[in-house]
C-alpha cells in the first residue's frame, strides 16, 4: 500500500508544478565558465495561466523583453541582449526541482553556459 501511495504522489508532481503560478521575480545566476563570465539577471515574469511566461529581464547589459514557458518540470526563458557590443540571444532551459528552484543550461548559438534560478 505504501508503494502505491508513493507512486501516486510522484505521478502528481509534474501536474502540481504546472498548476503553480510562476509569476513573480526570478533571480537567475548564470555562468559561462569557459569564458570566465558570471552574471545575475532578474526577470519579472507574468504567467498567463497556460504556462506561457512574459516580462522584462534586467542585467548589467540593461533591460530586455523576455518570453518563456513552463510545461511540467520543464522551464524556459529567452531574451535578446548584447555582449561586448554584439547582439546575442540567451535561451535558458532547465528543470524545476521539487523546491521550486530551476537548474539548467544557456544556449547562445555559440558558447553554452549553466544557470540556477529561484523565485523571490
Amino acid at each position: 500500500m505504501k508503494k502505491l501511495l508513493l507512486a501516486a504522489a510522484i505521478a502528481c508532481v509534474p501536474s502540481l508544478v504546472l498548476a503553480a503560478d510562476n509569476s513573480g521575480v526570478w533571480t537567475i545566476n548564470a555562468a559561462f565558465d569557459s569564458m570566465g563570465v558570471k552574471y545575475v539577471a532578474t526577470c519579472t515574469m507574468k504567467d498567463d495561466g497556460t504556462g506561457k511566461l512574459s516580462g522584462p529581464c534586467h542585467s548589467d547589459q540593461g533591460d530586455s523583453p523576455a518570453t518563456g514557458s513552463v510545461a511540467g518540470t520543464a522551464f524556459e526563458i529567452t531574451y535578446g541582449t548584447t555582449y561586448q557590443g554584439t547582439p546575442v540571444t540567451l535561451d535558458y532551459k532547465g528543470t524545476i526541482a521539487a523546491d521550486g528552484t530551476v537548474a539548467g543550461t544557456i544556449d547562445t548559438g555559440g558558447p553554452q553556459g549553466t544557470f540556477t534560478a529561484s523565485k523571490k
